[in-house]
């Protein structure tokens, strides 16, 4: 698409300038290990919602490309691998496709670097925004488990997960990789 699947301005590949800058950057607030790039809200918000429920994947491609920009700039990205937050097989067939997903294969092609399924979702859960702060933690608690044969010890690993609020569901899947023993976790 040649113009900005935001406001329409044209002769431009996804989203505009002007609606790029307007999204509210998180800067350097870290919460323990987990990293996120901007407050959900406004323009960042809006890409959600149409990459995630209206499989707009020019949206997903451009929440790619922001994260790839992101992390280029806070990591030496090179020494890690991709993985990403799986969805339930329920809510895989009602959607159609994980985002969390598809955003982390995407970056890893373009980045250059690997993308893994490490995480599988065992248990049934409530939607996290839908619940309270104490609920969500409660309600992801035990929820993954890991791929079967997986060697990730003494490795690096960035977890992507599409939103952030508590941060619940990124603690609760960086807990479980921790048991393999890695060598860092980027949330």
């Amino acid at each position: 698409e040649n113009y900005c699947i935001i406001c329409g301005e044209e002769d431009c590949f996804g989203i505009c300038n002007t609606c790029k800058k307007s999204i509210n950057l998180i800067g350097e607030v870290h919460q323990e290990e987990i990293i996120s790039y901007g407050y959900y809200g406004g323009i960042l918000k809006e890409l959600i919602l149409k990459f995630k429920y209206r499989n707009n994947f020019t949206a997903g491609d451009i929440l790619a490309e922001l994260l790839e920009e992101y992390i280029i700039d806070k990591l030496d990205y090179k020494e890690y691998i991709l993985t990403y937050i799986p969805l339930s097989k329920k809510s895989q067939k009602a959607r159609g496709f994980n985002q969390c997903e598809y955003i982390a294969k995407k970056m890893a092609m373009d980045l250059s670097i690997e993308a893994e399924e490490l995480l599988i979702k065992i248990k049934e859960t409530k939607e996290q925004k839908k619940l309270k702060k104490d609920e969500r933690f409660e309600n992801i608690r035990e929820a993954f488990g890991t791929k079967k044969g997986i060697n990730i010890k003494n490795r690096k690993i960035i977890l992507i997960d599409d939103v952030t609020t508590t941060g619940a569901t990124l603690q609760e899947a960086g807990k479980l990789l921790k048991k393999f023993d890695i060598d860092d976790i980027k949330l």
